[in-house]
């Protein structure tokens, strides 16, 4: 026994010195769980452990994803190291929103894309985020205004713009994310950024951009000029022909 116990020492501090001189990334996925185990197990073997873990929850990811009561039916996870898993992604996003803070200004839609997509890394329910800027296009806000479900949401227009009234801003961005994977607007999605254009541009308040993320890209509406602009007599509408990549003539709307 008290052999086994020294070489499975002599494996974890082999494990610890791998990670300091290579980094986390040079282990595979069985060996990543083992070895994050170790902070949370002093003296077991956790090698078995993340084998069991990547076979019931399938990869890497799937652990991390999994609910803390899922990850304590696997033999020999406790709530804390179910603790410790669970919190994994939402470390990494509040590590990304830290450093793609930009404390310029978010001057471009891909400045904007970078930290809108750092905000929702995780995400897998669809969220409204709403940004409010300055007139240098400097953030000096952001709320999370409504939470959905894997495949919806709905967009609340009357309490974004209760949003940005009470903090005074001069712009907003409006976000929300497809958790599925597809980064085009919806024709709600279009129709709701219309009504909110209206309704900010009657209280002074600019609507940037709207910007749809999923984990891998993001869409903005203003790029693909289908975000409302204002135009004497009201908002109109611009959106490309599904042919093209030429926007359309922008039609009067008639609301």
């Amino acid at each position: 026994m008290a052999n086994e116990k020294g070489i499975h020492a002599g494996h974890r501090q082999r494990m610890h010195e791998r990670v300091q001189k290579y980094g986390l990334e040079s282990l595979a996925e069985h060996e990543a769980l083992e070895y994050l185990l170790y902070f949370t197990n002093a003296q077991k073997n956790t090698n078995p452990i993340a084998h069991a873990l990547l076979e019931k929850f399938g990869d890497f990811a799937g652990v991390l994803e999994a609910s803390e009561e899922d990850l304590c039916t696997v033999d020999g996870i406790g709530p804390a190291s179910a603790r410790l898993l669970h919190l994994l992604p939402q470390v990494a996003a509040c590590y990304h929103r830290s450093r793609t803070k930009d404390r310029r200004r978010l001057k471009t839609v891909e400045q904007l894309g970078e930290y809108v997509m750092a905000r929702y890394r995780g995400a897998q329910k669809e969220q409204v985020l709403l940004i409010c800027m300055n007139r240098q296009r400097r953030i000096t806000y952001t709320a999370w205004i409504n939470r959905g479900g894997e495949d919806r949401v709905e967009l609340p227009v009357r309490e974004a713009i209760g949003q940005a009234l009470r903090v005074r801003a001069e712009s907003a961005v409006l976000c929300h994310n497809h958790p599925g994977g597809n980064a085009l607007p919806s024709r709600q999605d279009l129709e709701a950024t219309a009504e909110l254009a209206r309704g900010m541009a009657t209280v002074g308040i600019e609507l940037l951009d709207h910007i749809i993320v999923t984990d891998t890209e993001y869409t903005s509406l203003r790029q693909r000029c289908e975000l409302p602009v204002l135009a004497a007599g009201g908002v109109r509408l611009m959106q490309l022909r599904e042919d093209s990549d030429a926007p359309e003539k922008p039609e009067e709307d008639p609301g």
